[in-house]
């Protein structure tokens, strides 16, 4: 057949006398002429042929080329026409594209759509063409969009990605997001002939995004407090509104006491514990028990709840080792949109990260909790000298309570020692040297030394402590505050000492406060003794407020525990609730109110230093206590001051002073005598055939307790005997 100049082969031929001798397909589709209809006629008649509207590509006519009889005409395609390039491409575009595009006239009526428009829409196309966009795509929610195809419409600004959701006929159950662009259509002069609308279906990666945003929120908020029940708060805060409308959570009681018992699919017992939004009627009220069926039937994995009341439910038991914590149910009462296989991932991935931190969170409860126990003993002291003081503290084991202590320690003669310190640093190394030290001030308060004796003994411990941390590499040296004072009721006084800078405060039943009662000093087991000391008269209704740490002369809380504790006549009771203002960082504070023995519960006897006196002073002792009505205690009285008081004639110092006491808050009364000497009594285990070195010995026997202190004029050797009331 007939080629060009160019080698390319003609699609129709026509010989000398114009007659069409070749008409191939190619000519068909390219001039829309049949081959019968041509073949073998007049070229003149292709004119009349030819639909010239319909033509996209243009023809070049020429003679062939060598091998075909001269004369002979060729026809070649020449290419398309500038038409028909708009018009292929928008065929192209309108039957290929995945993208749904609309085109809408100057009134916003639908004129024409793509085949992936219409599925999106869940319509045919002669359903959508010619009715208004806004009457179209109402389940879209078309009337608040359509301002805004009137501003493209009459400025020409197109609009990128506006976000667009609505349940399509196609997909009535499940919401689709899609994002839309609007462009001008316009004439050559630029004058709005409508609008063209792409919109493009992202809700897949829209939804695996929000999976992946409910994941990371979940990630990142839970288990940052190791408590069960704010893990549970945090995952049904991250799920609503993203994932479900509603959440709840239940736990089991296991994991809401204790670590070590595990639940089974059998035991269902649970309460909910969390619940998001808190007024949706969807989800049971906040500890109430629960009693839900999960068998073996679905086991661990996530599952939709069939025909539940609240729309689609999704079910999430909580387990780990195969050991059930709790339950999770997402529910979607406010739209129908079902759970999905993703969906059911997700909650596998919430539920596996949310057992781990509520395992967590159980054992580190249970942990805590021993540790409060063992701690707690520092809160709970024995005899406390109620006769000589009312005492209310407030004790912060944790955070900067780790290192923190007080103590209410009884001493001989009716007095009371209070006592607050606080290890410098936190964790488990201020813990231990907290106990340690703790310890040492108990075992110091026996010896009945003077508070700056105390605390001078006690920077010795502190330093030792130190030394030992640093040599065995677990810590720098230590250093500690601590404040110790003495009330004896019996005298109405308070001896104080301080190292560091605690507060000390004292308020009088006048209502007035002293402050900066001592001045501040170095540390425990920094520069050393001595340490600031004084002794202040305390009559009763005095106030004693010791904290852990320093206070703002200008808190608010510490000056409205001035005000509650002050001034009241008769002064009123204290009580814990008192201090619950207080700043944290005072993680240990004790407040004492100061009472008096009464005068009739005190006999003094001045001992004449000669053997003679001895019975003289066993008769006033029977007598002062069968005066109290104790004459079940007066034999045993009898026998301690004999023994007493003939020790200090044969081995004292004059002057010598008999006294006793009667304690009748703590049933006890307390035989005590004095001389000037300082040689200390110690006890003897006589042999049968010694004659003497038993007076200490019997005395111990007889009493409670006993001891021996010293002060500045001498020594007191005590004893304390109970009484039954």
């Amino acid at each position: 057949m007939g080629r060009g100049p160019e080698g390319r082969q003609a699609v129709a031929v026509f010989d000398d006398s114009g007659l069409v001798v070749v008409w191939t397909r190619a000519a068909e589709r390219l001039l829309g002429v049949p081959r019968a209809a041509i073949l073998g006629r007049p070229v003149t008649e292709l004119l009349t042929l030819v639909d010239l509207e319909k033509l996209t590509e243009g023809v070049t006519v020429g003679p062939v080329g060598e091998g075909d009889p001269p004369g002979r005409w060729g026809l070649w395609p020449a290419g398309p026409l500038p038409g028909g390039i708009r018009s292929g491409v928008l065929d192209a575009v309108f039957t290929q594209s995945p993208v749904g595009l609309h085109v809408l006239d100057a009134d916003l009526n639908v004129l024409r759509i793509n085949s992936a428009a219409g599925g999106l829409r869940g319509a045919s196309e002669e359903e959508i063409i010619g009715r208004p966009f806004s009457e179209v795509y109402s389940r879209f929610g078309a009337g608040s969009f359509e301002d805004a195809l009137r501003e493209v419409l009459a400025s020409g600004v197109p609009i990128f990605d506006q976000r667009v959701a609505g349940y399509p006929l196609a997909d009535p159950e499940r919401e689709h997001i899609y994002t839309v662009s609007v462009f001008r259509l316009e004439d050559d002069l630029g004058r709005p002939l409508g609008l063209v609308a792409s919109a493009v279906d992202v809700t897949a990666r829209d939804r695996a995004r929000d999976r992946l945003a409910v994941l990371h929120r979940v990630h990142a908020r839970m288990g940052l407090r190791l408590d069960a029940v704010q893990c549970a708060r945090e995952l049904v805060r991250a799920v609503v509104p993203t994932f479900a409308d509603v959440a709840h959570v239940a736990l089991t009681t296991a994991e809401l006491h204790s670590p070590d018992t595990d639940t089974t699919w059998g035991d269902t017992a649970l309460r909910c514990v969390a619940g998001w939004p808190p007024e949706a009627d969807e989800a049971p009220e906040v500890g109430a028990a629960l009693d839900m069926p999960y068998g073996d039937a679905h086991g661990p994995a996530p599952y939709v709840e069939e025909a539940h009341a609240a729309g689609p439910t999704l079910v999430v038991p909580l387990t780990l080792r195969s050991v059930l914590l709790g339950v999770a149910h997402f529910s979607r009462p406010r739209r129908p949109d079902p759970f999905e296989d993703d969906d059911l991932r997700l909650a596998a991935d919430l539920a596996a990260h949310t057992a781990v931190c509520l395992d967590n969170a159980r054992r580190y409860e249970h942990d805590h909790a021993v540790a409060l126990a063992l701690k707690g003993n520092l809160a709970r002291s024995g005899r406390t000298g109620r006769s000589a003081l009312e005492t209310a503290h407030r004790y912060l084991p944790t955070g900067l309570g780790g290192g923190a202590w007080f103590d209410v320690i009884p001493l001989s003669g009716n007095r009371v020692a209070l006592t607050v310190g606080h290890v410098e640093g936190i964790g488990p190394e201020a813990m231990a040297a907290m106990v340690q030290l703790r310890s040492a001030v108990q075992v110091l308060s026996a010896l009945d030394l003077d508070p700056h004796d105390l605390l001078a003994r006690l920077d010795d411990t502190t330093r030792r402590l130190g030394e030992e941390r640093v040599a065995a590499g677990t810590g720098g040296p230590l250093t500690a505050q601590c404040v110790y004072a003495v009330h004896d009721p019996v005298t109405e006084t308070c001896a104080i000492a301080r190292a560091g800078h605690q507060t000390v405060l004292v308020g009088h039943s006048d209502g007035s406060w002293r402050s900066g009662l001592l001045e501040e000093t170095t540390a425990l087991g920094g520069e050393g003794p001595p340490f600031a000391a004084d002794e202040i008269p305390v009559p009763p209704g005095s106030t004693l407020v010791l904290l852990s740490g320093r206070a703002a002369p200008d808190d608010a809380a510490l000056a409205g525990l001035r005000a509650r504790l002050a001034g009241a006549v008769p002064p009123r009771a204290i009580s814990a609730s008192d201090l619950h203002d207080l700043p944290l960082d005072q993680a240990a504070v004790l407040v004492a109110r100061t009472r008096s023995l009464d005068a009739d519960d005190v006999a003094c006897w001045e001992v004449t230093p000669e053997l003679t006196a001895v019975s003289e002073a066993r008769r006033w002792a029977v007598r002062t206590l069968e005066e109290w009505g104790l004459t079940e205690t007066a034999f045993a009285v009898e026998l301690i001051v004999s023994e007493l008081v003939t020790n200090a004639i044969r081995h004292g110092t004059p002057p010598i002073h008999l006294r006793i006491i009667r304690n009748p808050a703590d049933h006890t009364v307390t035989c005590e005598i004095s001389d000037a000497g300082t040689a200390a009594p110690h006890l003897r285990r006589a042999r049968a055939a010694d004659e003497g070195g038993r007076g200490i010995f019997i005395s111990g026997e007889l009493s409670d307790r006993w001891g021996v202190r010293w002060s500045e004029q001498g020594k007191t050797v005590w004893t304390e005997t109970a009484y039954t009331p």
